[in-house]
């Protein structure tokens, strides 16, 4: 309950601060919008970085493996790879059709 009211706070306090009149209610949300903006680019640049350390991680596990398979089984640089794969590929996507979306949208 706590950190919705913080998150109703901190977007209330940014349609404030803007000092553009609202007029109505859709102008309201649209300012709204600003703030989820950037938690979602937040989340698309986290996701890239979790990638990238999940492709190493997964070159150190196949590293591992080539010394002693014993120890590491080959499913684990196998999955780490194609996760981090997933977790790069997937916001690039996202981003790409909502550009796409836009687009059509204005023509």
């Amino acid at each position: 309950m706590k950190k919705m009211i913080g998150f109703i706070f901190f977007t209330s306090v940014g349609v404030y601060a803007s000092g553009v009149p609202t007029g109505s209610l859709g102008d309201l949300s649209d300012q709204l919008f600003v703030p989820l903006s950037v938690l979602v680019s937040t989340i698309y640049n986290i996701s890239l970085v979790v990638g990238i350390a999940l492709l190493f991680g997964a070159l150190i596990q196949y590293k591992n493996h080539r010394e002693n398979p014993g120890q590491v089984v080959i499913s684990r640089p196998i999955l780490l790879l194609v996760f981090g794969l997933i977790l790069i590929v997937l916001p690039l996507l996202a981003k790409f059709s909502a550009s796409a979306h836009l687009v059509s949208r204005v023509v």
